[in-house]
């Protein structure tokens, strides 16, 4: 079988700008101006550049740039590689878009184990009944997915192939229903922990777990290391950390690292055991209602539950956020694509699980909810349509 090759040339010292083509022309050459800027400042050779998520950026030229060395994106991968004992026998699906590092962390982890890599997009866009078929006939067996395109796989009540030996779930909240219901269908999936400035998973569900239904722990892969600052934000060290930040701002082009003796401090809430990382929630999604503390993450996993419970294609076409009150500070709210009838379904079964300041107190009904490639919320376009 011949080696993979990846998108980009990982033993040359050129620097690589990965963006979304997607992006409107004038933002996509803002952040490719950025990009080139910088690493002529800093004289950054051997690195690839991308974007983070942009779903809090006011806009998409504003977006930050993330630098990940070719040498941190192989350290990840080969650790990924151990963790889920990927040889050259393999073949690996590919739905996640190479300007991501979950989608150029396929493609690394591929060259690097020899393993084969099948496109499973359609007309490069996700179709879950593509997705399946090509599974079926090329005989997969590894897979990186977001929670979204989980939730498709158990809409449609699909059945994972025997080939199918480890999916890596990540890029959002994947919940304990949504976990059930595939593990149910036989789907092998793996949650995991990760961001761009660590390319891509940094601690993942072991392949062990596969024996059990239950939820499985988080586990620290070979590269990494993990603990809990005094305020309880995860603090991370590992072979695959970014080097730098880079941003357009108000006063021209700014870059900085952010690390500390080479430790990254991470806008999440977690607890280190050992090995097993546990995630409690970004610091942002803490609020409080009345004087009351709430993780506005926990409520929107609730709720996308609720929605699951009640019809499986619900879920993608609902949303809860905090919005700002006079009296309370801050209430929540639900943003939906649904009719009347359906959303009020939903909100009241919600309301019948949570306290009485975590209740939905306004719906929106909006002709959509802007996500990013990945399915990511955009979180700032959504505000700007309800405000």
């Amino acid at each position: 079988m011949a080696s993979h090759k990846a998108p980009i040339n990982l033993s040359s010292e050129e620097n690589v700008i990965l963006l979304n083509p997607r992006f409107p022309k004038a933002d996509y050459d803002k952040l490719y101006s950025l990009a080139e800027t910088v690493q002529n400042e800093l004289g950054l050779k051997n690195h690839v550049w991308i974007a983070t998520s942009g779903s809090t950026a006011d806009s998409v030229g504003a977006t930050k740039l993330v630098a990940l060395s070719k040498k941190a994106l192989m350290a990840s991968a080969a650790a990924v590689n151990g963790h889920l004992q990927a040889t050259v026998t393999d073949v690996w699906t590919q739905v996640l878009p190479h300007f991501h590092v979950g989608g150029l962390g396929i493609e690394i982890r591929a060259e690097l184990a020899g393993s084969r890599v099948v496109n499973a997009l359609k007309d490069n866009k996700w179709d879950v009944h593509h997705f399946y078929k090509i599974l079926m006939d090329e005989g997969c067996t590894l897979s990186a997915l977001v929670p979204t395109q989980v939730y498709d796989l158990v809409a449609n009540n699909l059945k994972a192939p025997k080939s199918m030996r480890a999916i890596v779930v990540g890029g959002g909240v994947f919940d304990l229903p949504l976990f059930e219901q595939a593990r149910k269908l036989g789907w092998p999936v793996l949650p995991s922990y990760g961001m761009t400035e660590t390319a891509s998973q940094i601690a993942t569900a072991s392949l062990q777990s596969l024996e059990s239904l239950e939820y499985p722990e988080i586990e620290l892969l070979s590269h990494a290391q993990a603990r809990t600052s005094e305020e309880g934000f995860l603090e991370l060290q590992a072979l695959s950390l970014f080097t730098c930040y880079a941003q357009n701002s108000e006063e021209g082009v700014r870059h900085w690292d952010p690390k500390i003796k080479g430790w990254f401090t991470s806008e999440d809430r977690g607890e280190v055991h050992g090995k097993a990382l546990k995630i409690l929630g970004r610091s942002k999604d803490y609020v409080k209602i009345g004087g009351e503390g709430t993780n506005v993450a926990r409520l929107r996993a609730m709720l996308e539950q609720t929605a699951l419970e009640l019809n499986p294609h619900w879920p993608l076409h609902i949303t809860l956020l905090d919005m700002p009150s006079e009296r309370l500070g801050a209430e929540i709210h639900m943003a939906t694509t649904l009719s009347q009838e359906s959303a009020e379904k939903i909100a009241d079964s919600y309301g019948e699980k949570v306290l009485p300041y975590e209740k939905i107190r306004k719906i929106h009904f909006v002709s959509e909810i802007p996500r990013t490639d990945l399915g990511k919320i955009q979180w700032s376009a959504l505000r700007r349509t309800l405000c």
